[in-house]
């Protein structure tokens, strides 16, 4: 399609929004969106309706975004990007393995305490892992971040650990993802005590790569 761009992670936009009062349109399409979704859930929400609340006829969506699915897309990069910041902010303090154990379980409990208070968040990170043609979305950004936080702390790890250490790390991006979804569904003193388990299972794993064995129950 003619005049068609990708945006930072493959969102297709109809229009490049090259002056600011575009960009304020788009700004304000992805606000409502992101309301609507907390509101109702993802597949409640219609282009006409997110075109009546953010002020303009459903061309003006339509302008720049050819479907739904773009907005989610959308609405997912500008979440990467501000969970790429912290992940990056965070690990650039680590100096040793107790740090990079620390800062993993203070991110867990921020994303944690963020979805608790924007579930609007929760719904869009399913919607793009129901979404066939977002889906493969998720796994890629988790490999991101396992790059760099390997990147970050490979140098606290033995060399011969390095493949295993980067394959933990994977694996426990994704388990953090899985722990969050379901910590939601439960009632709150049940979800403390999930999270609180699997920081453990982190624990517990990070300290074999960083001390070269397993901590001794107490």
């Amino acid at each position: 399609m003619d005049g068609s761009t990708h945006g930072s992670a493959g969102v297709l936009l109809r229009r490049v929004p090259k002056q600011e009062r575009s960009r304020e349109r788009i700004d304000e399409i992805l606000k409502v969106s992101m309301q609507l979704i907390g509101q109702k859930g993802i597949d409640a929400v219609t282009m006409k309706e997110i075109a009546a609340l953010s002020g303009g006829p459903i061309a003006s969506v339509y302008q720049y975004f050819p479907n739904k699915s773009a907005i989610i897309a959308m609405l997912h990069d500008r979440y990467i990007e501000e969970v790429r910041s912290l992940v990056s902010e965070h690990a650039s303090t680590i100096s040793c393995g107790e740090d990079a154990i620390e800062m993993t379980e203070r991110l867990f409990d921020l994303y944690y305490r963020r979805m608790r208070e924007k579930p609007a968040t929760q719904d869009l990170l399913n919607a793009i892992q129901a979404d066939k043609a977002l889906a493969d979305r998720s796994i890629s950004e988790a490999r991101f971040q396992t790059e760099t936080l390997y990147d970050s702390t490979k140098q606290l790890v033995s060399e011969n650990l390095w493949e295993g250490y980067r394959r933990t790390l994977f694996l426990m991006f994704n388990m953090a993802s899985a722990t969050l979804r379901l910590a939601l569904m439960v009632p709150v003193e049940e979800a403390e005590i999930l999270v609180a388990e699997f920081k453990s299972v982190l624990r517990v794993h990070a300290s074999y790569y960083f001390t070269g064995r397993y901590p001794q129950p107490a």
